[in-house]
C-alpha cells in the first residue's frame, strides 16, 4: 500500500495529510533496522555508503508518493536526516536492551554476523565508552526536570491541533489564559500538559510550574518596553534561564534550523551578534571579577589604628608623597613612567581560559598640557 503525500514542508517534512508524518517516521525506523543490520559497528551516519542509502531511499518511495519536483527532492533530504536519526535511535537499542541485558539478536536481527555482534558487545563494553554513556544518562536525567509529553508527532504533530483549540476558544468567547505569551514560549508550556483549575494554569511538575509564572513579568516588562526580544533571547529563554541549543528551537521543533525558525529577522547579522554577545560576556566577566575583589576586600579589611599611624609618620617624614586617597601603599603603573606622548591600547581578555587578548580601542596618552579653551561643564 502507497500512502501518498500531498504537502510537504520547506524542509521536506511530509505534513498533509495529517498524521503523515508519524508514519513516515515509523517506516523510517523500519528501513533503518532492516537495511543497517551490517552497520552497527559505527555509529557514523556518514560513513554508511551512499548504495546503501539509496536502496534505503527506494524503499521509502514504495511505501509513499511524494509530490514531483522540488518537494520531493526537499523530501529526500529530509528522508536522509531521519534515517540517520533512526540508525542512532537503532544503535542505541541494540546496547540498551540486548548488550546490556545479555540477549541475543538473533530472533529479531539475524541479519547481523555473529562475528559483527561480538565486536560490537566489545566496542560496547570498553570503559570510554561506559564513561561517555554515564555522562550521557546524568545529562538526560538533567534535561528530564521538564519532561514533554508530545507522544511520536513531537511539536509538528500537537501544533495545528493547539491552533484548532485556541481557535475554538476564541470563538466562544473564552479567556486566553496565555495573553502576551508568544508562540514559542506558549507551546514549550502546552507539551507540558498544563490543566485549567479555577480559571488558572496548573502544571504537576514545580520546576515547569515556576517557569510559567515567570512568564508574567516578563510579558509585563515586555509591554512597558523594556524588553525586545532578540532572535533565540525570547521569553522562553528568559524564563528557563539557560541558552537555547543551536540544533534546536525549543518550543518548535528539534530538528528546524535557526535560520527557518527565526525567518522573521530580517535585521539578524552574526558579526554584528558575535559582537553584542562578546561584548556581554565580557560585562559579565567583568562585574564577576569587581564581586568578587569587593568581597574580597571587605573581608580583608579590618581597621588597625597602629598600621594608621605608622602610615602617617612615613608620610610627613617626607619619604613619599601623600596622595589624595590618603597614605595608602601606591602602585605603579607603566603609565607613570610615559615621559612623552605614547599611543596606547585597550585589550580585553577571551577564550575559555582567558589568556588570549583582543584589540578593542587604541588612543594617546597626552602629557602635561594645558588647553586654551576652558572644560566642558559635565567635566568642570
Amino acid at each position: 500500500m502507497c500512502l501518498v503525500v500531498e504537502e510537504v514542508s520547506p524542509r521536506g517534512m511530509p505534513i498533509l495529510p495529517q498524521g503523515i508524518w508519524a508514519k513516515f517516521r515509523n517506516v523510517c525506523g523500519a528501513v533503518a533496522r532492516d537495511q543497517l543490520q551490517t552497520w552497527i559497528t559505527t555509529n557514523d551516519w556518514k560513513k554508511v555508503p551512499d548504495s546503501t542509502k539509496v536502496s534505503m531511499w527506494a524503499a521509502l518511495q514504495a511505501c509513499f508518493k511524494f509530490p514531483e519536483g522540488k518537494p520531493k527532492e526537499d523530501a529526500q533530504k529530509f528522508a536522509m536526516i531521519t534515517l540517520g536519526i533512526a540508525f542512532r535511535n537503532f544503535w542505541h537499542t541494540l546496547h540498551k536492551d540486548y548488550v546490556k541485558k545479555g540477549l541475543s539478536h538473533e530472533s529479531k536481527f539475524g541479519k547481523i554476523p555473529d562475528t559483527m555482534w561480538e565486536e560490537f558487545k566489545l566496542m560496547k563494553n570498553t570503559p570510554e565508552v561506559q564513561a561517555l554513556s554515564q555522562q550521557m544518562t546524568e545529562k538526560a536525567q538533567k534535561a528530564s526536570k521538564n519532561p514533554h509529553h508530545l507522544g511520536a508527532g513531537g511539536y509538528d504533530g500537537m501544533i495545528p491541533h493547539w491552533r484548532r483549540e485556541e481557535e475554538e476558544q476564541r470563538k466562544a468567547s473564552l479567556p486566553d489564559l496565555f495573553e502576551g505569551i508568544d508562540d514559542r514560549a506558549k507551546y514549550w508550556c502546552l507539551a507540558r500538559r498544563p490543566r485549567k483549575i479555577g480559571g488558572k494554569i496548573v502544571f504537576e511538575n514545580p520546576t515547569t510550574a515556576e517557569i510559567y509564572e515567570r512568564l508574567a513579568p516578563i510579558v509585563e516588562v515586555q509591554k512597558q518596553g523594556r524588553f525586545q526580544p532578540d532572535r533565540e533571547k525570547d521569553q522562553r529563554t528568559i524564563a528557563i534561564g539557560t541558552p537555547k541549543h543551536s540544533r534546536r528551537v525549543r518550543g518548535v521543533s528539534s530538528s528546524l534550523p535557526w535560520k527557518q525558525a527565526f525567518s522573521n529577522d530580517t535585521g539578524y547579522s552574526k558579526r554584528d551578534r558575535c559582537k553584542k554577545n562578546l561584548e556581554e560576556k565580557m560585562r559579565a566577566i567583568a562585574k564577576e571579577e569587581f564581586s568578587q575583589l569587593l568581597a574580597s576586600q571587605q573581608g580583608s579589611f579590618v581597621p588597625n589604628v597602629a598600621q594608621a599611624n605608622q602610615d602617617l609618620m612615613v608620610v610627613q617624614s617626607g619619604l613619599i608623597v601623600p596622595s589624595s586617597a590618603g597614605s595608602t601603599t601606591q602602585h605603579r603603573c607603566p603609565v607613570d613612567d610615559t615621559q612623552v606622548d605614547t599611543p596606547c591600547t585597550l585589550v580585553v581578555p577571551y577564550g575559555r581560559k582567558q589568556n588570549k587578548f583582543r584589540e578593542v580601542a587604541t588612543g594617546m596618552a597626552v602629557l602635561g598640557y594645558v588647553f586654551p579653551r576652558s572644560p566642558a561643564s559635565e567635566y568642570a
